[in-house]
């Protein structure tokens, strides 16, 4: 290493504490170089920074040149209808929804490959030393599609909208206990803090296109007019939707970012897998937002077709409530229900080589903090324990229920898998399979006011979609900690929330792989819910659909997107 960037280095060691952390991890080779990077985006380390300590490790690279894309033409996308009649940012909660507004919205935050973070309307985020207090500075000369320029004003009134416990915003699922009403505060017209409830160090995470309900709109904006009137910022204006049928883009000439390859957007509304299979094979669309090996096989292994394909944390979990007076109470019949699934056959019938086999617990393999074997075992098939415990808690006879689900994708093979499995162990499995907009209807407002009347917060046990998270945050604060406002389990265990708090907000990897240890091996005692499996996130398109990214989440990104 030569003086000089020995120099640079000590310089950015010394900035504080998290700097000193990120860069000792790469030196010492706790990391290796895509995780330092992925690392450095989330703490907002300067490209400078980041640049001089790959040099330093010795694992700099030499950047790689691309061709400009083709501009011009239409694309046509398939996805799933949203359920609701109209849409509501804060208020999404569905595929259909978040792919509808994703065409048009941006956010501070883009989550790209491989859990790294790059700006979209935020240029850089800054921590204090504990990762409590967050300060944005924002992109100069933005314009919302209503030709207003964006100012901190419009993201403190969009962060007090999406962290109010009286506006039906489903983004508490990723702030309810880190950031509260009042939290987020204007500092200068591209300036803003984030004041968090408790250290988080994986918040820009949280402010990214992962919280999808976080897309930015102006302070004046009004409630029921998002598919009504352009008002985002993104590079393509939502100018017709049409419920149940579908929604037409066009391109914003004034974006931000320059001039997008596409003239615009226009999207079909698909309830059936196979019709818009169908209509990719036939040529009438060029994109389907998200499909499954389970329900879209016609599409693998043709060659008119290419598959985009996003390894995330994407995923269903089958919540057992815990405080009903149901045999389910006990914990030793949750572990024999979950011991009797064979997780890798479940695996290779419902995905192939798309998925990874699941451990009872939100870590899945893709997440960097995950704690593998022999420090947390994987679960494996086990009957004969399976018996004993069932045993064990008085019920050797079994004992019948009814799985609550809903119609989509794999998941009412899930069910049927679940029903035949728990025979072993004389369950009588009935199986209620409803429609999206039965399962998730009604209220939704979680605790502390209840969980609402809507089957799947309700449901004894219920099989539920989740989709992917760049960090286990979510799934942690929302699904398993006490109150949580997704809690399907109505788990609570004071030394999960413990252990979850210390994780979310632990600075080094190696804190966060100890206090993951702590959470799931209590989750593997607990058994709460069952993860039998992460699965890819997979769109499918036509050869001449060019320059697209599958983002496990969910969103669909066509800024870049082009047709050969």
């Amino acid at each position: 290493m030569d003086r000089e960037i020995r120099r640079r280095l000590d310089g950015y060691r010394q900035s504080g504490p998290i700097e000193r952390t990120l860069i000792d991890e790469l030196l010492d080779r706790r990391v290796d170089r895509r995780e330092f990077i992925r690392r450095a985006t989330v703490f907002g380390l300067s490209t400078s920074a980041i640049g001089t300590a790959l040099v330093a490790a010795g694992c700099a690279s030499s950047p790689t040149s691309t061709s400009g894309p083709k501009v011009g033409g239409r694309l046509r996308v398939g996805i799933i209808p949203p359920p609701a009649h109209d849409i509501e940012p804060h208020t999404f909660a569905d595929q259909g929804a978040l792919e509808t507004g994703s065409i048009a919205g941006e956010h501070l935050i883009r989550s790209a490959a491989n859990l790294k973070l790059v700006p979209e309307l935020a240029t850089s985020w800054t921590p204090n030393g504990d990762a409590s207090v967050w300060t944005i500075k924002l992109r100069p000369n933005v314009k919302f599609q209503t030709g207003q320029v964006l100012t901190a004003t419009d993201i403190v009134a969009t962060y007090e909208r999406l962290v109010s416990p009286n506006s039906g915003s489903q983004a508490l699922s990723a702030f309810k206990g880190v950031l509260s009403p009042g939290g987020t505060t204007k500092v200068d017209d591209l300036t803003l803090k984030f004041q968090l409830d408790n250290p988080t160090a994986s918040f820009p995470y949280l402010l990214s296109s992962t919280t999808y309900q976080s897309i930015m709109l102006p302070a004046n904006y009004q409630l029921g007019t998002f598919t009504s009137k352009p008002q985002t910022t993104g590079a393509f204006k939502l100018t017709s939707y049409t419920p149940g049928v579908g929604a037409k883009y066009e391109r914003y000439t004034d974006w931000w970012g320059g001039r997008p390859p596409l003239d615009g957007v226009d999207v079909t509304y698909y309830q059936d897998a196979a019709a818009v299979d169908a209509a990719l094979l036939g040529a009438t669309i060029d994109l389907i937002g998200q499909i499954q090996l389970a329900t879209d096989r016609a599409l693998f292994n043709n060659s008119k077709i290419q598959i985009f394909g996003g390894r995330g944390a994407t995923h269903r979990q089958v919540p057992m409530r815990v405080d009903l007076a149901n045999p389910l109470k006990d914990p030793q019949v949750r572990q024999a229900i979950a011991l009797t699934l064979d997780r890798p056959a479940i695996v290779d019938k419902l995905f192939s080589k798309y998925a990874d086999v699941g451990n009872d617990t939100p870590w899945g393999p893709v997440y960097p903090s995950t704690v593998g074997a022999p420090d947390v075992p994987q679960r494996q098939q086990d009957l004969t324990k399976a018996k004993q415990l069932m045993a064990a808690a008085g019920f050797s006879n079994g004992f019948s229920i009814t799985l609550t689900t809903e119609d989509t994708g794999e998941i009412p093979q899930l069910a049927q898998i679940i029903q035949q499995s728990v025979k072993a162990i004389n369950i009588d499995m009935k199986l209620s399979i409803l429609t999206s907009t039965a399962y998730f209807a009604g209220s939704q407002l979680g605790p502390p006011s209840g969980w609402g009347d809507t089957p799947w917060l309700n449901a004894p046990i219920n099989i539920t979609d989740w989709g992917h998270r760049s960090v286990p945050n979510v799934f942690l604060t929302s699904a398993l900690q006490t109150n949580g406002v997704w809690n399907a389990a109505h788990y609570s265990n004071p030394q999960f929330d413990a252990a979850a708090k210390a994780f979310i907000g632990a600075i080094s990897i190696d804190d966060q792989r100890k206090y993951a240890k702590q959470a799931e091996t209590i989750l593997l005692q607990d058994t709460p819910v069952i993860f039998p499996y992460f699965y890819n996130y997979l769109a499918a398109g036509s050869q001449s659909v060019k320059g697209y990214y599958a983002d496990p989440q969910g969103t669909v990104f066509l800024s870049q997107t082009s047709l050969a």
